[in-house]
């Protein structure tokens, strides 16, 4: 087992490279959202990190987000005509 950092920088670093919060060697997650049973490195149990939904959530807005983003560009840089043409008369 690797020696243990305790320090704030070396917890945010090991979570946003998906690394366990003791070891910061084995990996936290075996798919995108999917936390794994426990670490490879030092055996740490992460049945006390149940997020529930909340990592989907979290994709789903910051998906959302970028999908919106790209729509209002598209809008404003192209203005693209909207579905009424008054060809009919119509006001």
């Amino acid at each position: 087992m690797t020696e243990q950092t305790n320090s704030l920088p070396a917890a945010i670093l090991s979570g946003l490279t998906g690394r366990c919060p003791r070891c910061h060697q084995g990996k936290m997650f075996s798919g995108l959202l999917t936390l794994r049973e426990k670490c490879e490195g030092c055996g740490l149990d992460y049945s006390f990190a149940d997020a529930g939904d909340g990592p989907a959530i979290f994709v789903i807005l910051l998906s959302g987000f970028i999908v919106v983003a790209a729509a209002l560009i598209v809008e404003v840089k192209y203005q693209p005509p909207s579905g009424c043409t008054r060809c009919c008369g119509c006001r």
